[in-house]
């Protein structure tokens, strides 16, 4: 496997393994997430702009939920690495989605399980990393669990014929 090597100063270092830490995931490992969603986005995977935007409550309500899966993770498999990679595409289909803020995410080696209220009503997604392409979700009405199949880019359309 090629190394790369490069350079920073201290408090970039400290400040991003902090933050890494925080995720359950090493430097090299958000390096390589880096890179992935360079070669997927066919560029710089964010926008590089020179006003700071400010983090919506939606994106950090989000963004604390998948720390405490990780962290949740983290301590039931004795301080294994959820490899985070695995989840992006899922994630990424599920970015926008308006429910987001109210999401529970649970971390499994091979799956991501989110909980999530749409619309007044409860929900499963289940993803599994061994189906990239396929997302089962889960709701129970009138007493009946009622499960769905759809592909990453129809979870939002699917929700909404429940």
């Amino acid at each position: 496997m090629p190394t790369i090597q490069f350079r920073t100063d201290d408090q970039t270092k400290t400040a991003s393994t902090a933050i890494f830490d925080q995720l359950g995931i090493t430097m090299s490992e958000a390096i390589n997430l880096f890179l992935r969603q360079a070669i997927m986005k066919g560029g710089i995977p964010f926008s590089l702009t020179v006003t700071e935007k400010k983090e919506t409550r939606a994106e950090i309500l989000e963004n604390e939920a998948l720390i405490d899966a990780l962290k949740r993770y983290k301590s039931i498999n004795g301080n294994a690495i959820f490899d985070i990679a695995k989840a992006e595409p899922f994630f990424q289909a599920i970015e926008t989605h308006d429910a987001k803020k109210n999401m529970r995410i649970t971390l499994q080696e091979k799956a991501i399980k989110v909980r999530l209220n749409f619309r007044g009503k409860d929900f499963v997604l289940d993803y599994n990393f061994e189906e990239p392409d396929s997302v089962f979700i889960l709701s129970r009405q009138g007493g009946k669990l009622i499960i769905k199949d759809c592909n990453l880019a129809g979870i939002s359309e699917t929700l909404e014929r429940f």
